[in-house]
């Protein structure tokens, strides 16, 4: 498998990185109970990964089970431990010594002496951002356990609006980036291109779940991106951008490995068949009035509610063109208001205040508009 220098950690990774949110039975509780049937399957998991040439394990503390899972697991592989990179995330702690509390538990959960990677995992409000630096920030905690070699490269998991992800990068703390960035979701361009010119490493989080539920694509989109699966055209059209290095797969099974890697050898990875298949998804899309919102417009927002309204917008967009009902639906059920995760108050909440009508550059009925898309995401 192709394998990319990750920024200026140096590190050489492989173009798919394992992720480990979705193991079997990983979310069940208790989550230091470890069921023979969750141990074989991430097993079979992890060794058809390693096989593959899969060389990157990304992980979370808030992952349930899956640290435990990974620290009984990965020496039943036989595998030396310098042949595989492990990745893990915590939140940001509200102090230096629990920042360091929670990396020595991950350490133990692994059974690992050292992380080649970590992150913070959701560094997506203001108030994170001022609890990174300074006397007793949680930076303080992560130099540290880099400086005794408990840790390497130290990154961040990204999931906030745009300028706040763009104000993070430019502070040049963090030597890579996992990001939110995809075909039908290209919002986040401008900090997938500030981290390339600052040589960080960029790891694109959930590329065919967030990026559509693409391993389950309606029958108008498969059509679209024929020959290809609609999750190996997101993945290609992914690793066409040099500055992206690795994309993370959660698997269940190991069954599902084999999809993203049929074409994953075919090069180019971005040739006359993939801009094909992209000139045909961009006439479609072409046709709808809603084509840039929530891509390169959110000039609608602030909201009073706090709905999202581009977000809906765009998923009512994916809905129109690509038939991507389920994963709309399935994307709006995550929304929570406040939540700093998938931010965005419910459909009904919309009072038909209109503020957003003068500030839309196209003069579209934004509130008849997610009248609408409410039927579609609500049923």
């Amino acid at each position: 498998m192709e394998r990319r220098r990750f920024g200026r950690t140096g590190l050489e990774v492989s173009v798919l990185t394992l992720g480990t949110m979705r193991l079997l039975h990983g979310w069940d509780a208790p989550h230091d109970h470890l069921p023979e049937e969750s141990l074989s399957s991430t097993f079979e998991i992890v060794s058809a990964a390693l096989d593959s040439g899969i060389n990157l394990i990304e992980t979370a503390r808030g992952y349930g089970k899956s640290e435990r899972l990974l620290g009984a697991v990965l020496p039943r592989t036989g595998r030396r431990r310098e042949e595989c990179l492990l990745m893990t995330k915590a939140p940001p702690a509200p102090t230096a010594r629990e920042m360091r509390l929670w990396i020595d538990d991950s350490l133990v959960r692994l059974g690992v002496s050292r992380l080649d990677l970590f992150a913070l995992h959701g560094l997506n409000r203001e108030e994170h951002l001022r609890a990174l630096r300074g006397k007793g920030g949680v930076l303080s905690a992560l130099r540290q356990a880099q400086d005794e070699g408990v840790i390497g490269p130290i990154g961040f998991s990204g999931h906030a609006e745009l300028s706040l992800l763009l104000r993070i990068l430019a502070g040049n703390d963090f030597d890579f980036v996992n990001l939110h960035y995809y075909r039908f979701r290209r919002s986040n361009h401008p900090a997938v291109a500030l981290a390339q010119a600052l040589d960080m490493g960029v790891l694109i989080i959930s590329p065919n779940d967030k990026g559509g539920r693409l391993y389950e694509p309606s029958t108008p989109l498969q059509a679209l991106t024929a020959p290809l699966h609609p999750a190996q055209f997101n993945e290609r059209w992914l690793l066409s951008h040099t500055g992206v290095h690795t994309l993370s797969i959660g698997l269940s099974a190991a069954e599902q490995l084999p999809l993203h890697l049929e074409r994953l050898g075919e090069k180019p990875v971005w040739g006359a068949r993939e801009q094909a298949i992209a000139a045909r998804l961009t006439a479609v899309e072409s046709g709808s009035a809603l084509n840039s919102c929530g891509q390169e417009c959110s000039a609608c927002l602030p909201c009073p509610q706090g709905i999202n309204i581009p977000e809906m917008l765009r998923m009512d967009h994916l809905i129109h063109c690509f038939d991507m009902s389920l994963f709309a639906r399935y994307r709006y059920g995550m929304m929570r208001p406040g939540d700093h995760w998938v931010p965005g108050a419910r459909l009904d909440s919309c009072d038909d205040c209109n503020e957003c009508l003068p500030r839309c550059p196209r003069g579209l009925p934004i509130p008849g508009l997610l009248r609408e898309a409410r039927t579609r995401m609500e049923t």
